[in-house]
């Protein structure tokens, strides 16, 4: 479990990471309209959104892991690119917290921690 201060470093971060968020949504929009038809033409785009997600992602994991730099950070992936949601394992000698930030709503996240 994340103290107090580890908690506002992380929301400092992620408050600075907004952008990116942002960016992500409109990835999950995209996922959301891909035409999955017989064609197979859906792939390029699925793969573009699969790239694009996890460029962005990498980038918040990246910052959060420099801003926590006593924490390992592990990014899990999403079962699907449509989820507006990120989930990280901060994890610090024997403490493990789970981190779920909802960015669904742009220019703003919701953020639960799990431990």
């Amino acid at each position: 479990m994340l103290d107090k201060d580890e908690y506002e470093i992380l929301k400092a971060c992620f408050i600075d990471s907004q952008r990116l968020f942002d960016k992500l949504n409109k990835v999950a929009d995209n996922a959301l309209n891909i035409n999955y038809d017989e064609s197979g033409l859906y792939q390029d785009e699925e793969e573009t959104c699969n790239r694009h997600w996890l460029k962005l992602s990498s980038k918040i994991a990246e910052a959060l892991s420099n801003s926590l730099e006593e924490y390992h950070i592990e990014l899990l992936k999403n079962d699907s690119l449509e989820v507006r949601e990120l989930t990280f394992n901060l994890v610090k000698e024997e403490q493990n917290s789970r981190i779920h930030v909802n960015y669904s709503e742009n220019g703003a996240l919701s953020i639960s921690q799990i431990s």
